[in-house]
This record gives structure tokens, sequence and C-alpha cells, in this order.
């Protein structure tokens, strides 16, 4: 990247250390218009995990996905999210509906057989059984 290309970049770096790829805003000095106004108004993003997550609080059942992908509809119809990480967050819900089958069967195979499985796995898969079978 060159120098001209973080010149014009907005300078807010994330909770991990990586940098906002926008452009700055034109009227602020270093960041894009979205941070810009987060600073001016003294507020940061919401987090929205608690509203995402819902009353399951777990994702790991189609059930728990399935609250979340709604709200996720929900919180792009009211411009409270943008469409870009919804769109992250509705393809990792994907692929968590995606594996919620092949939990199930891990479950169903470990209790059928008990003899060819290590401790950490049968613990894994019994704290995800009774999330299932709630």
């Amino acid at each position: 990247m060159s120098s001209n290309d973080s010149d014009s970049r907005c300078q807010y770096k994330k909770a991990d250390g990586k940098q906002c790829r926008s452009a700055r805003a034109t009227d602020h000095p270093a960041y894009c218009a979205q941070h810009a106004g987060w600073l001016l108004e003294g507020k940061k993003p919401q987090d929205l995990t608690p509203e995402l997550l819902g009353p399951l609080g777990d994702l790991r059942t189609a059930a728990g996905v399935n609250y979340m992908l709604g709200k996720l509809v929900v919180l792009v119809a009211s411009r409270r999210i943008s469409t870009r990480e919804a769109a992250t967050l509705g393809y990792l819900g994907q692929l968590l509906l995606q594996s919620v089958g092949g939990v199930s069967q891990e479950i169903f195979r470990t209790r059928i057989d008990r003899t060819n499985d290590s401790d950490g796995l049968r613990r894994v898969l019994q704290q995800t059984a009774t999330l299932i079978e709630q």
C-alpha cells in the first residue's frame, strides 16, 4: 500500500488493532464519516451481541441461529447495522446451521459407541447435547 493510500484512509483502529478501510471524510482530518460521527457525538458503536443472541444466548442450535438471523433482518431494516456486516453474519449463520445436523449425529454416535471416544470430545458433545435437548 502506498503512503497516499494510507493518508486517504480512515485512521480509526478497531479493538483487534485493525484499521478501518473506509475513505477519510472530506470534513474530518483523520476519520471516515461513520467514525467521525461516533467521535463527535461522544459515543462508540453499540454492541448488538445480546440483542442478536436473544433469550437462547447461544448459536449451537438451529433455533438460536434462526433467532439471530431474524434479528439481523430487523437490524438492517432499521439501519442499526450495515448491510456488509449483516451479509457476513448471515453467511456465518448459514455455516452454523449447516453444522447443527452434524453435531447431532456426533452426539448420537457417541452415545452408541463410547469405547472409541476421547474424554475431551465426549465432554464437548455432552455440553452441546444439553443445549440441543432443552
